[in-house]
């Protein structure tokens, strides 16, 4: 291709070094216009069609990026840049095959290209290769130390692999992730990115005054980019503000209406408040925004399926495998679906131990269809799950898993039956207590002629888990709430509870038999439930454990309910033996517990 005269060739390079400033400075299109002026003013030269197809990938014009980048590449084949920056690109198209040959090609060129292992480091990433994303993501900050958005991949990448925790030999001031961004931040003191990283660190560790903070500076930093009031909005959420939490990310997306992150944060606050209608559009349109926003992907699932929308919101649901820190079982390959007959399936337990209670009404389901099928589950539920009918067999998740055709986890499992609310598998009982186990609560229980009534006022505190633990906070309430019980005649109260909660003072009058330290497990616990008139329990595994044994069971549900209880409903359809007091407003438990007293002062009279 013969070389463009002098005059075009100046110009050319002037067009150059314009677009590369605008692009340095977010001015996209202006970048795309003027590297695409100088592709026609030199077409010969490669530098100047790997600036536009870097232009035109930040535009997300995904053809033309291509474009650009191919042309570059026929013209300098030994183009490292060009190579990597294809490799983003064809990443993001969800290319991953070709994306890691050309990130592979570009390594092999210059294994000190920092762009490259970044690059490299987002697909071990996505591929859930936790193994080694860190080692990746070290190496890129080695070679461009003074690269905030190195640092700030470095945090994430820890983050996701370690929850924060310093590896041997590093030191965690205050914590490895933290300390990254920190690093990010004063290299970059006006940017934004790093202070929103920080904050969003300081909340994970459950420092939302050190994150408003944050959220202050980041105000006077950038007052018209909405970043702190979106911030804002989360530790209200977290706080239970729901109103306020709704308030602040309304008007972070005045500031910043095409962002899909704001819009996934509002979206969860209507979605708390009972606003579900304004929570799926605002998701579906952060996901209209962002394709690849898992977060919105996976709040609409919680939105569908709480509507009991459940042929989208199962398959949305599995988002939850690209969720930092989460990755899906590999003991064996994946079970999607089909004729299980003949094919040896294990199944996974996940989340907490009300969900393996909720779910594992599946497993015998599998079985009656030929699978021999095997579970592993949290050690406190192997001794009650072993008695599930057709299960091959029952190991805990510390124990080896045995070897099978595939797995699946437990959650994953109303999607491969294509579980709709018409054909919810509730028929109840599906657990059962052992005889020898139910006969010594019989005989404790035997001379007692009052309504039995189990007892049960706050969940598992989560203490590791920041975001967990203030969800918890919300559906638990102290023993004292339980007050205007105690007055009931012809009841008899017996505690369910275990953790620390189990040591409260009940208030005075309420007449509180505790035999738990008894109980070891869920078997045990099934057994003294299997003794009683009725269970009135906090959403926590024991109501699932008593809904699974057809138990009578009231459920005192938080304003921001758990998806599986639907919406506005007074009973559950996964459990018929279940009854729902849920909360008008955010953490008002009187009316409920007043409403609680009413029903089970009318149970007793009429015994």
């Amino acid at each position: 291709m013969p070389a463009a005269p002098s005059g075009f060739a100046d110009h050319a390079v002037a067009l150059t070094h314009r677009g590369a400033a605008a692009l340095a400075n977010g001015q996209e299109p202006l970048a795309a216009a003027c590297f695409a002026t100088a592709a026609v003013l030199a077409p010969h030269r490669a530098s100047i069609w790997h600036n536009l197809g870097e232009a035109r990938r930040a535009l997300g014009h995904v053809a033309g990026a291509e474009h650009a980048f191919r042309r570059a590449l026929r013209l300098r084949p030994a183009y490292p840049k060009a190579w990597a920056g294809l490799a983003a690109l064809l990443r993001k198209s969800q290319r991953p095959k070709a994306a890691a040959r050309a990130i592979v090609r570009a390594l092999v060129l210059d294994p000190a290209l920092a762009e490259g292992w970044s690059v490299a480091g987002a697909m071990l990433s996505e591929r859930r290769a936790v193994e080694r994303l860190t080692v990746v993501l070290r190496r890129v900050v080695v070679l461009a130390p003074d690269s905030p958005p190195a640092w700030l991949a470095l945090a994430a990448g820890l983050n996701e692999t370690t929850g924060g925790e310093a590896t041997e030999g590093e030191v965690a001031e205050p914590s490895l992730p933290l300390a990254c961004v920190r690093r990010a931040i004063a290299l970059s003191p006006g940017q934004p990115a790093g202070y929103v990283n920080q904050a969003g660190f300081l909340i994970r560790q459950g420092k939302l005054d050190a994150a408003l903070a944050v959220h202050a500076r980041l105000r006077r930093l950038a007052p018209l980019e909405g970043h702190a009031e979106a911030g804002d909005s989360l530790v209200a959420s977290l706080r239970g503000d729901f109103a306020a939490a709704v308030s602040l990310a309304r008007r972070s997306l005045v500031m910043q209406p095409a962002s899909a992150s704001t819009l996934v944060t509002l979206s969860l606050a209507e979605h708390d408040s009972g606003r579900t209608d304004l929570a799926r559009r605002g998701n579906r349109r952060a996901i209209a925004l962002d394709p690849d926003s898992d977060a919105a992907c996976f709040n609409l699932s919680m939105v569908l399926l709480a509507q009991g929308d459940f042929a989208e919101g199962w398959h949305l649901y599995e988002s939850r495998w690209r969720m930092e820190r989460t990755a899906y079982p590999a003991h064996a390959p994946r079970w999607q679906g089909g004729d299980p007959a003949g094919r040896s399936i294990l199944l996974v337990a996940e989340q907490g131990q009300g969900d393996t209670l909720h779910f594992v009404r599946y497993a015998p389901m599998l079985a009656a269809l030929g699978a021999r099928v095997h579970l592993m589950v949290q050690p406190s539920l192997v001794r009650l799950l072993s008695r599930l009918p057709g299960i091959a067999s029952v190991r805990s998740l510390a124990e080896p898993p045995p070897a099978c055709d595939a797995c699946i986890p437990l959650l994953s499992l109303p999607l491969v039956f294509g579980t709709t609310l018409a054909t919810i598998p509730a028929t109840v009982p599906y657990l059962h207590a052992a005889d020898r186990d139910r006969e010594g609560w019989r005989r404790r229980l035997a001379a007692e002629r009052r309504l039995k009534v189990g007892l049960v006022w706050a969940g598992s505190a989560h203490d590791g888990q920041f975001i967990a633990h203030m969800t918890d906070r919300r559906r638990s309430l102290a023993l004292a709430a339980l007050a205007p019980l105690t007055d009931i005649p012809g009841v008899a109260f017996y505690s369910l509870q275990k953790g620390p909660p189990a040591d409260e003072t009940p208030p005075p009058g309420l007449d509180l038999t505790d035999w738990m330290g008894a109980v070891g497990d869920f078997a045990d616990t099934a057994a003294l439930v299997a003794e009683l008139d009725l269970v009135i329990s906090v959403d926590t595994s024991v109501c699932h454990l008593a809904g699974a044994l057809a138990r009578p069971v009231w459920m005192l549900s938080r304003h921001d309910a758990c998806w599986r209880w639907l919406r506005d409903r007074a009973d559950s359809p996964w459990y018929p033996t279940m009854r729902l007091f849920r909360q008008d407003r955010p953490g008002d438990w009187p009316p409920v517990i007043a409403r609680v007293r009413t029903a089970l002062a009318e149970w007793a009279e009429r015994r």
